[in-house]
């Protein structure tokens, strides 16, 4: 795992981000039986101070896209304007664990990975913002491929049969017209997309589910995206403890005004220069072609930090209940709290979204 501070990355053992001191997830287990909900109280929203100058942020993902919003709020002093001080950013898998275990303040994650933890626990996990609340379904194939019709006998991929990209792909050949069940087979294929655009330059599958910046890769090889689709999906969001948020509201309310001044600021293309030689400037690689793609990548940042509407959340929780990554029936709504999102997105003028819960 690594820690990001102004001064560069720190190595962390794994034991340092299950445990804080002497609180390891065992006490918190014990102690958080019950979800609370905060109330933040300021008479100004948008100059709220927070109640904490250091926040530990959790991320499993160190891709510059991933993490573009909280630290251009570090950068262009957005959090310090709120009182936040440091931002301390951990790279881990052990997200969740971490937030349980407070080595993490507030953590970015899956959608999926808080609901499941939650209800496996009992734990107040609480999602507090989204990140990406839309996604990009993507058909990629190989040279040779030019129409729908040159799929049928085919053989397609989505990595892991029963994984949410294998769902994906029979999805997108639904709206094709072609039938996933008998119109092409399905081929599990290990390691990530990376791995999938592999298997179609060198022609081990006809299809494969792909994202915005294997197009480059894929044309100059000779194939193409042939089916390409933005659609509704809050999968990553913002999750903190409900006690902790108790604790904290004035810090949460900081933070939220702080990165939504940065989303905000990210989505302006005049700004779109200065965005990337920032992250460059903190130590991210970003190849020249990924700059090619600032509107697509932004297409699926959530610009308020919320989503559509209640019925969005809906249909994606139950589409992770098909392929098995949460039970039916889940009600989601208990791990979410946007009262503090809802302050945030008023006070720089706009109007809460989703308007309800």
């Amino acid at each position: 795992m690594t820690k990001h501070e102004k001064n560069g990355p720190i190595r962390l053992a794994r034991r340092d981000v299950l445990m804080r001191g002497g609180a390891g997830i065992l006490g918190t287990l014990i102690a958080a039986s019950t979800r609370n909900v905060a109330h933040a109280q300021t008479p100004s929203v948008e100059n709220v101070m927070a109640n904490l100058d250091t926040i530990t942020l959790g991320d499993f993902n160190p891709n510059y896209a991933n993490q573009w919003p909280f630290r251009l709020a570090q950068a262009l002093g957005f959090l310090e304007d709120g009182g936040i001080e440091n931002l301390e950013i951990v790279l881990t898998d052990e997200y969740v664990p971490g937030l349980v275990g407070r080595s993490l303040d507030i953590a970015h994650g899956d959608t999926s990975a808080f609901l499941a933890a939650g209800t496996a626990s009992g734990l107040p996990i609480t999602m507090v913002s989204m990140h990406r609340d839309k996604e990009w379904w993507i058909m990629g194939v190989r040279e040779g491929i030019e129409t729908v019709d040159d799929l049928r006998g085919g053989t397609i991929t989505g990595g892991s049969l029963a994984g949410r990209n294998t769902w994906i792909m029979r999805q997108v050949m639904k709206r094709m017209g072609l039938d996933p069940d008998t119109d092409m087979q399905f081929v599990p294929a290990s390691g990530g997309s990376d791995s999938r655009l592999g298997a179609l330059l060198n022609g081990s599958v006809d299809a494969a589910s792909l994202f915005p910046r294997h197009q480059a890769p894929l044309t100059e090889a000779g194939g193409k995206f042939l089916y390409e689709e933005l659609v509704d999906a809050p999968q990553e969001a913002f999750a903190v403890m409900g006690d902790w948020l108790d604790d904290n509201a004035d810090t949460m309310q900081a933070w939220l005004v702080a990165d939504l001044k940065a989303r905000r600021w990210l989505k302006d293309p005049a700004n779109k220069e200065r965005a990337y030689q920032i992250m460059v400037d903190l130590g991210y690689d970003i190849p020249e072609s990924f700059r090619d793609l600032y509107d697509v990548e932004l297409a699926q940042l959530s610009t308020d930090g919320g989503f559509e509407n209640a019925e969005v959340m809906d249909d994606f929780v139950r589409d992770l209940a098909v392929t098995g990554v949460l039970p039916e029936g889940l009600d989601w709504r208990p791990y979410f709290n946007f009262e503090y999102l809802w302050k945030a997105q008023e006070a720089l003028g706009g109007s809460p979204r989703p308007p309800a819960l």
